[in-house]
């Protein structure tokens, strides 16, 4: 029979995964619910663009100082101050009678987000040992997969039957029964040191400085540009094959389904074989398939290469999480490192939207596949610089890496 104190550490390990799992969950739902919003303010369609701008600036600058914040605070306080910025995004969306509030809700909520999720893989990346952290990291962030599919699916849902306001309070409802759970269970620091990522501070110009680092960082960012915004534009290169709009949804749902399962399965690939092979392998497997994916037709064949393309797509995110793990000496904090990467992929992000956007616009919508294919091409060069000894990556890691 399990004492009380085992129980209480198996629930702990369990939380912060949980609290990714309603962390992307709430990001998804809090832009997936703008159409609703749109409609019940009667807004300009501008406005859609506009607060989901607002969204990401925030997110993106806050991940920026996210290890300072955290070191200023503590881990766990960031993650608490996390939750409750989600929670104030909706409360003030359920409150909300006003236009202009709209823009501290989505400010609030790329806060939380930009807050969670550096120090979240800073987190599980300095609690696992270097021959399974691919793994660890990839279960963590199938777990923000999970909750992308299941709570954006139940808050627009909600949304559809109760209105937007209930259907944000009922999302409050959630932020506060995470923030209680993440109070009573999250490790307590025991002195003024993070017992989870205690250690010296690096500094940005002792990342610059270190190229493993930067290669990681230069592969992140191609990947988060070839990769990230995809499922964006799917629904728009599938109508022209005679799949209809209303249809569309359900090849995102098997796309981002494919990202859940090339989480799991990649970052044990990346642990057995070391993550530069597999992470080459990888972006040359999903730029043959974009291709694929533009040239090929048929309701069946399309869904199957949409659900293989997932797992090549964002299945590679724990790997280079992993890489920019290893890069750092084992004694020093992760905190400002996953920050400083956080804020360059996800700036990769924003900037390739409205590149595609106008590549859709005025070159047609498969110019946005082959640039998404060829600068998934372009990962493989730092992918192969990782690793100075061996340019393929082919050496087991050890986990222990100089700073060049």
């Amino acid at each position: 029979m399990q004492t009380k104190t085992q129980t209480s550490a198996r629930v702990a390990n369990m939380i912060l995964p949980a609290c990714n799992f309603l962390s992307k969950g709430w990001e998804v739902s809090i832009l997936g619910l703008l159409a609703f919003v749109q409609q019940k303010y009667s807004l300009p369609l501008y406005m859609v663009g506009i607060l989901s701008t607002v969204f990401i600036v925030c997110q993106i600058s806050v991940s920026f100082f996210a290890g300072k914040i955290a070191h200023a605070i503590h881990s766990r306080n960031v993650v608490l101050l996390a939750i409750f910025a989600s929670g104030l995004a909706w409360l003030t969306l359920f409150l909300s009678h006003d236009t202009l509030i709209l823009y501290l809700s989505y400010t609030l909520g790329g806060i939380s987000s930009g807050l969670f999720e550096p120090i979240g893989n800073s987190l599980v990346a300095k609690s696992s040992s270097a021959k399974n952290r691919g793994t660890a990291i990839g279960n963590f962030a199938a777990f923000g997969d999970m909750g992308r599919i299941a709570v954006g699916a139940a808050a627009t849902t909600l949304a559809g039957w109760l209105g937007v306001n209930l259907a944000c309070g009922i999302m409050l409802f959630t932020n506060i029964a995470a923030l209680i759970l993440s109070q009573i269970y999250l490790p307590k620091p025991n002195d003024a040191d993070d017992p989870k990522t205690g250690g010296e501070r690096v500094h940005l110009h002792d990342l610059l400085r270190n190229s493993k680092f930067v290669h990681a960082t230069i592969a992140g960012i191609a990947d988060s540009f070839s990769s990230a915004s995809l499922y964006i534009f799917i629904p728009f290169l599938l109508i022209p094959k005679g799949i209809t709009l209303a249809n569309t949804g359900y090849f995102n749902v098997v796309f981002f389904a494919g990202y859940m399962s090339g989480r799991l399965v990649l970052g044990r690939m990346a642990d057995k074989h070391g993550p530069s092979i597999i992470l080459i392998v990888s972006k040359a497997i999903m730029a043959a398939l974009i291709v694929a994916l533009i040239l090929i037709s048929g309701y069946i064949p399309i869904m199957i290469l949409v659900f293989v393309l997932g797992i090549f797509t964002r299945g590679t995110s724990p790997i280079i999480r992993a890489m920019v793990a290893d890069s750092m000496d084992e004694r020093v904090s992760f905190h400002d490192a996953f920050g400083a990467y956080s804020f360059a992929s996800r700036g990769s992000t924003a900037v390739c939207r409205p590149i595609y956007g106008y590549l859709a616009s005025f070159a047609g919508i498969a110019s946005v596949f082959y640039v998404a294919a060829a600068v998934s091409l372009l990962t493989l060069y730092p992918a192969a610089k990782y690793d100075g000894r061996n340019p393929l990556g082919l050496s087991r890691r050890t986990g222990k890496h100089k700073h060049t």
